[in-house]
């Protein structure tokens, strides 16, 4: 029996929480960039006419491409589009800002993030998504000045690639906004100055903006016309969530996080994320109604196939290059979950029933990395329903 063991049930628990601790104070510091946003390179600006600045793209071949087995992807004909804007991917010191060829930050896109998360709207959308000079996960950590700075760069790329996407490639078809993480912090934004008083809206489906607290006190003040979505077939709406296990806790005092606001100045502001209340659209339903939904609705979690060993997720951390092939998805694993959104804002679940989703698990049981994944049949069917709606209303 080892030291910890013999300990009593409250002191074990100490010691666990100081080693977590310990372990989490030293990858911060495996993650923070070695000097001040001025002091360090700043990326060159991507040309979006030139496709090596797109991950996913009509003409090129990527892995949104994939589709569960027993399922096939249409974007050859599909009628809609989709801009998505993938999440962090960069945890490098030498810049506050992604190196656009930067070897694990693109392997992390090509390989992870448009198989398991961008291919669910590859039913009906071609999929467009701009690689960006993404800031790096420490700007999260410690957001002000630096990080700050770091956020704007990366969005003024978003935005441009946006206004290249509307102008050069959308040919005037109905869109969708998706994103995951640093993506919806971005997406939020977009939302804000691209779409909420343009003439595009009338083209805008809806935004599947998930994974970083959409902030409630948006609606009524920045967003007038975009609202939350309250059903399955609602459009020109938005949708958020955030996924936490049912016995998880949502952490608010550590939480550094912040998102961007217009002041009458016309200058940003940045807030506390913490002290937001978020979005919550229920995966399983599409309402944003209270209480728990049985888990018969989960059309149908799904999970990458590699052509090798699954990789580890604490290997990203080392800022070296996976070796990881994507080479299909997995059948749909249906009734993984239950879902339930409570009156903080949050979606909470039930442990999924395989292990495969129980893996990638972050602090206070937060299921970040399975936004998508535990979701990702309904995310699939919902999109075709949603485009099918707005298709019959125009």
């Amino acid at each position: 029996m080892d030291l910890l063991s013999s300990l009593p049930h409250p002191f074990r628990k100490f010691k666990r929480t100081q080693k977590k601790i310990a372990k989490w104070l030293e990858f911060v510091e495996k993650v923070k960039p070695v000097a001040s946003f001025e002091e360090l390179p700043l990326p060159e600006v991507p040309d979006f006419a030139d496709l090596k600045n797109w991950a996913a793209h009509p003409k090129l071949p990527n892995k949104s491409s994939l589709a569960p087995q027993g399922f096939s992807a249409q974007q050859a004909t599909a009628p809609a589009d989709v801009f998505f804007i993938h999440p962090t991917t960069y945890f490098g010191q030498e810049s506050w800002n992604a190196p656009l060829d930067h070897p694990l930050s693109k392997e992390i896109v090509d390989e992870l993030i448009l198989p398991g998360q961008a291919s669910a709207f590859n039913a009906c959308c071609r999929i467009f998504a701009p690689r960006y000079r993404q800031a790096t996960f420490f700007s999260f950590i410690k957001p002000k000045p630096n990080g700050r700075k770091a956020f704007e760069a990366a969005y003024s790329d978003i935005a441009k690639a946006f206004d290249f996407f509307v102008e050069h490639l959308n040919e005037k078809r109905p869109f969708f906004i998706a994103s995951h993480s640093q993506g919806t912090l971005h997406a939020i934004r977009l939302l804000e100055e691209k779409v909420e008083n343009s003439e595009i809206r009338k083209r805008f489906v809806a935004a599947y903006a998930v994974g970083y607290r959409f902030p409630m006190d948006k609606f009524g003040t920045a967003f007038k016309n975009l609202k939350p979505c309250e059903s399955p077939l609602d459009t020109g709406c938005i949708i958020s969530w955030d996924t936490f296990e049912e016995s998880g806790r949502p952490p608010q005092r550590l939480d550094m996080a912040e998102h961007w606001y217009h002041s009458p100045s016309g200058k940003s502001r940045w807030e506390p994320r913490s002290r937001k209340k978020p979005l919550s659209v229920n995966p399983l339903t599409w309402q944003r109604t209270l209480g728990r939904v049985p888990k018969t609705l989960n059309r149908g979690a799904v999970r990458i196939l590699f052509d090798n060993n699954p990789f580890c997720w604490e290997a990203m951390w080392r800022n070296k290059p996976l070796n990881i092939n994507a080479v299909g998805l997995s059948s749909p694993f249906q009734e993984e979950v239950s879902t339930e959104i409570r009156e903080d804002g949050f979606l909470y679940i039930s442990k999924p029933n395989t292990a495969a989703f129980r893996t990638i698990l972050l602090p206070r049981k937060n299921y970040h990395m399975q936004d998508y994944a535990l979701f990702y049949m309904n995310i699939r069917e919902n999109v075709e329903n949603r485009l099918r709606a707005f298709l019959d209303k125009h």
